[in-house]
């Protein structure tokens, strides 16, 4: 028998273990690499000539020329927050240089890997030949450290686009830049802007990821979002959240993660002074974040949206404008005749954002939105008749529709739900603008009444403003509104509808069709992301065919929206517009929304399609679009086997509580099927208690999991022969103060988020336990409780001061009260 000491061994043991899993989880998924130089001192935003205006001249054609960059990734430090930690610059900058071409010059582009791990570089957006794509271990080898990769390929088109790493997490580190590509053809002189937005955490990203996949409660505890039981009484939602958790539903958020900061091309406000007053300018908007959807709104007037995702669109005006992750909107605003007008991109769950202030003077602030009304979400979602949540944050597809939801066009809209910038019901698109040729360049934007609600500046305060000129009808000296705008709205929300192209986008009827049919499928609790239930580590590629026509069509069943991007092709995004339906690479689809997309297969060999939003994709989002007999590449043969090894990766966390009567330690190591779960517990008395459970889930929404396992236990001072009796097999060598047993038994996810235990040892003897965790009474207070047939209770509560600490204190009927602090990793 295990002596006080031995025992306190082997759990100083155990913690040194689960103290080096930090080490593991953050060792690269791919091949190891040897470490490289340290960081070259500290990254800085773009200079500030980079970021003044370019002005495009009229010009009527362009012959091809070979345009040469040399990118030299490596480490740097970066401080935004008042805190420093390592990020990735190109170039010595975050973000990367801006690359800028003309259709028909061919891109030479050296890229030197100066880090001691992989890289790699995905031109989002352009067309090019399958080799320079850039998604290591499927189409593209990663470029070792020291190591230069040579990309070189035509430019077929023009348009606003980016690049960014395709390695494990770089992205959010800080390896992202934008690319303009002028069309060969201009016709007017206009200047232009590149604002490349991006979100910051001061975390390493491969720890928000570990963090994400323990379900940790930070970050909706920062951001004021853990819709607590406490505030749903305070608040008349008390039926709503019991509601929400009967369906096995944890609280809704838009977004999984609290970040420091949010940036326009590395500041956040920037200052563009060289934009004049009274000029129309061009803003090519980039949302380069790793997982943010950001309301655009301009102090200046209403914005003209005159592209989506590189391709020109018939113009219409919006007062605001949300862009997707990865998406690219091309505007044109106009610069007031005195003061600085506010371009604010911000966070769509309002937790911050980024400024750009065009033209010179005092500022012009746009308006603030409204904080997120989480519980108010809540209900609508509730009241939508029909839906059967399956659990887990995923909707049962046999649920079901939802009334009152149209999803046409990809831009659901919830009535009265209370979300800033949720898109309004479908409008009609704007009239088209005769004579515009938007290939050609752009004609400038009509004037309109500036937003009423934003503050006032000293400038207008006095009554001189472009808002009040406006207001009052006054014109615009030498702006030539030719070409009429007569009977435009002013403005409104944007949605997906109002995009329509300048030509019809039909594809041709004669050609064969593909259809292709994809659910969106997540678990919120162990952060589990897919495709019909299966990640791309488990999926197949998706066969078509080069020649035919395919459609695909999505439905997402997860609480959460997914920014979709399709790699090497443009699409129809099948919308309101019919057969003006807008060209686009990368689409966003609302949670429970249906969204079709057309394109044509006239492509080869494999292309990546998957989630934007990082995490997303990290954690299996993604499947592989592959077309039939094509021929393979090296990675093709081996089934892409290093690809699909990400998001299968192992996770650890744990929590342990040191208490004035005892400590508590739960470990897990967990990927997408399988975990390795250990509870143990011991007092001052030298009492012990352990369990270890291997387990695996069985069905597709992962609330059934078998698992075997041992129970390893000797509470020695609270034996009594009492311990053996009560039937169920019980005896003095096996009962609740003292077992050595191997074990089988199996978890269920029931209502209220409960989790169901049935077990039975190898003689035969059965326990039931039922245990809730992380049941939120509080934005910041948290309460556990756990109860078996072996009548062991235990009930516990924790204030969360930190990531990594609580403040707790809890009651076990068999080691008594006690309290102290509790550990998390």
């Amino acid at each position: 028998m295990l002596n006080s000491n031995v025992l306190m061994r082997l759990f100083a043991l155990l913690f040194f273990v689960l103290g080096w899993l930090p080490l593991a989880a953050q060792m690269p998924q791919h091949q190891a690499m040897p470490k490289g130089k340290a960081a070259n001192g500290l990254a800085t935003p773009p200079p500030d000539q980079d970021l003044r205006g370019h002005v495009v001249t009229p010009r009527t054609g362009h012959a091809g020329q070979r345009v040469e960059y040399d990118l030299y990734v490596d480490e740097r430090q970066v401080n935004y927050t008042g805190k420093t930690r390592l990020a990735i610059a190109i170039n010595g900058q975050i973000p990367a240089p801006t690359l800028r071409f003309t259709e028909g010059d061919t891109a030479i582009i050296r890229v030197h890997n100066q880090m001691g791990v992989e890289t790699s570089i995905h031109w989002h957006g352009i067309l090019l030949p399958n080799q320079y794509d850039g998604v290591p271990y499927l189409n593209t080898a990663p470029i070792e450290p020291g190591g230069m990769h040579t990309f070189t390929f035509p430019l077929i088109q023009s348009g606003t686009y980016w690049y960014h790493s395709h390695t494990m997490l770089q992205e959010q580190n800080g390896l992202y830049g934008s690319i303009v590509i002028q069309p060969r053809e201009v016709k007017y002189e206009l200047k232009e802007y590149v604002l490349l937005l991006s979100d910051w955490t001061d975390h390493p990203p491969k720890e928000v990821l570990r963090y994400l996949k323990r379900a940790g409660e930070w970050f909706a505890v920062q951001k004021g979002a853990t819709q607590s039981y406490g505030e749903a009484i305070a608040a008349g939602y008390f039926k709503d959240k019991v509601k929400q958790e009967w369906g096995r539903m944890p609280a809704m958020d838009l977004t999984d993660i609290y970040y420091n900061k949010f940036l326009t091309n590395g500041r956040e406000k920037s200052y563009y002074p060289d934009a004049k007053p009274g000029e129309v300018v061009r803003l090519r908007i980039i949302n380069g974040s790793a997982s943010s959807y950001f309301y655009l709104q301009y102090a200046g007037g209403p914005m003209q949206v005159i592209a989506a995702d590189g391709i020109n669109v018939e113009p219409f005006p919006v007062s605001k404008l949300e862009i997707a992750t990865a998406e690219t909107y091309d505007l044109l605003v106009t610069i007031p005749p005195t003061g600085a007008a506010e371009l604010r991109a911000t966070a769509n769950d309002i937790t911050g954002y980024s400024s750009s202030y065009l033209g010179a003077g005092e500022p012009m602030k746009a308006p603030d939105l409204p904080r997120i009304n989480y519980f108010q979400m809540m209900r609508e979602m509730g009241n939508m008749t029909g839906m059967d949540m399956g659990g887990n944050g995923q909707m049962d597809p046999k649920g079901g529709g939802m009334k009152g939801m149209d999803m046409k066009g990809g831009s659901g809209d919830m009535k009265g739900m209370n979300m800033p910038g949720n898109p309004p019901e479908q409008q009609p698109a704007a009239p088209a603008m005769k004579g515009m040729n938007m290939q050609n360049g752009t004609m400038p934007a009509a004037t309109a009444p500036s937003p009423q609600n934003r503050p006032m500046n000293m400038q207008e305060k006095s009554g001189k403003s472009m808002g009040t000129m406006q207001d009052k009808g006054g014109s615009m000296a030498g702006m030539d509104m030719g070409g009429g705008m007569a009977g435009m709205s002013m403005g409104s929300d944007f949605n997906y509808n109002q995009l329509r192209a300048l030509n019809p986008t039909t594809l041709d009827s004669t050609r064969q069709w593909r259809d292709i049919k994809l659910t969106l499928t997540g678990n919120m609790l162990r952060y589990v992301w897919s495709f019909d239930n299966k990640t791309l580590s488990e999926a197949d590629k998706i066969p078509i065919r080069r020649g035919e026509n395919v459609r695909m069509t999505f439905t997402n069943l997860t609480m959460m929206r997914h920014p979709l991007h399709l790699h090497g092709h443009f699409f129809r995004l099948v919308n309101a517009q019919g057969a003006y339906s807008p060209m686009k690479h990368t689409f966003d689809i609302p949670a429970m929304g249906t969204v079709t997309i057309e394109f044509e297969a006239n492509e080869q060999q494999d292309w990546f399609f998957h989630c934007h939003i990082l995490y997303h994709m990290m954690a299996g989002m993604a499947r592989i679009i592959s077309y039939d007999a094509s021929p393979q590449n090296e990675f093709a043969k081996g089934n892409y086997r290093m690809l699909k090894r990400e998001d299968n990766a192992v996770y650890p966390w744990f929590d342990l509580s040191v208490h004035s009567q005892g400590a508590y330690l739960e470990g897990n190591l967990s990927n997408n099927r399988n975990a390795l779960e250990f509870e143990g517990r011991v007092n001052y008395q030298g009492n012990y208690e352990t369990e270890t459970h291997l387990l695996h889930y069985l069905d597709k929404r992962q609330l059934w999991a078998g698992f075997v396992g041992y129970d390893f236990r000797d509470n020695k001072t609270l034996r009594s022969a009492e311990d053996a009796e009560g039937g169920n097999r019980r005896t003095a060598e096996n009962n609740r103060n003292f077992r050595r047993q191997a074990e089988v038994g199996v978890y269920y996810l029931l209502p209220m988020l409960v989790r169901a235990e049935l077990r039975s040892d190898l003689t035969g003897q059965v326990r039931l336990r039922l245990e809730r965790r992380d049941l939120p009474l509080s934005n910041n207070v948290f309460m556990d409780i756990s109860a078996n047939t072996d009548k062991e209770f235990t009930l516990g509560f924790r204030y969360m001061v930190s990531k990594y600490a609580s403040l707790s204190t809890n009651y076990d009927n068999q080691y008594g009260w006690g309290a102290g602090l509790t550990f998390h990793y």
